[in-house]
């Protein structure tokens, strides 16, 4: 049952996906290392295995409708043409151009893309909702790692215990590599916006 905005989790010890070798939606070859029910969708935690960076991340999220290896096509294929079907419908919506029947094609293609495309952060902002101090993560897009040291820096918003950012230093090699972070960040300690991480769970 769903708490508020966080979703409950389930760790799915007998998916058929686990240890597999994988494709996600966007082509990128990984690994299953886990997989979680989330309000009864699963959602894989992928790895790469290559070394971060900006081009590469370590660890995500993908809807297992969304996977692919090298002999089986993902569930759902046309995933990246229906959302530029949503995109588009979006426009005609927004403006007030949009007939009853393209109406009706948006509200239906939002549910379904959403499904999908929206499972990553619900299990992101569901491992965050039990964070602890020492648990680390890892900074979408920048190839970086880091240490919680508050997860709670802020006041609760009000969002049902949704963290929204949380204290954290990034790793030492990061700081060395990049001198200015640390001068703009004394100690390396800055706080981060969850939408922006992931939780390494000791896989990477």
């Amino acid at each position: 049952m769903r708490t508020g905005l966080i979703a409950t989790l389930t760790v799915v010890d007998d998916s058929p996906w686990l240890g597999k070798s994988v494709s996600d939606h966007l082509g990128r070859p990984a690994s299953v290392r886990r997989v979680y029910d989330v309000d009864g969708e699963h959602v894989a935690v992928l790895t790469s295995g290559l070394p971060a960076s900006e081009e590469n991340d370590a660890i995500w999220g993908e809807h297992v409708g969304l996977l692919s290896t090298e002999t089986d096509a993902p569930a759902f294929p046309d995933f990246l043409a229906q959302r530029d079907q949503l995109a588009d419908l979006e426009q005609t919506v927004f403006y007030g151009d949009a007939t009853e029947d393209a109406l009706r094609r948006y509200r239906a293609l939002a549910d379904t893309i959403g499904r999908y495309q929206g499972a990553e952060s619900r299990l992101s902002r569901a491992l965050f909702s039990t964070a602890r101090p020492g648990d680390r993560v890892y900074l979408t897009g920048k190839g970086m790692f880091a240490a919680i040291v508050d997860p709670d820096p802020e006041p609760d918003p009000g969002l049902d215990g949704v963290r929204l950012y949380v204290r954290a230093r990034l790793d030492e090699i990061h700081l060395c590599e990049e001198p200015h972070l640390r001068r703009a960040h004394p100690g390396g300690v800055l706080d981060l916006s969850t939408l922006l991480l992931f939780p390494t769970l000791g896989l990477v």
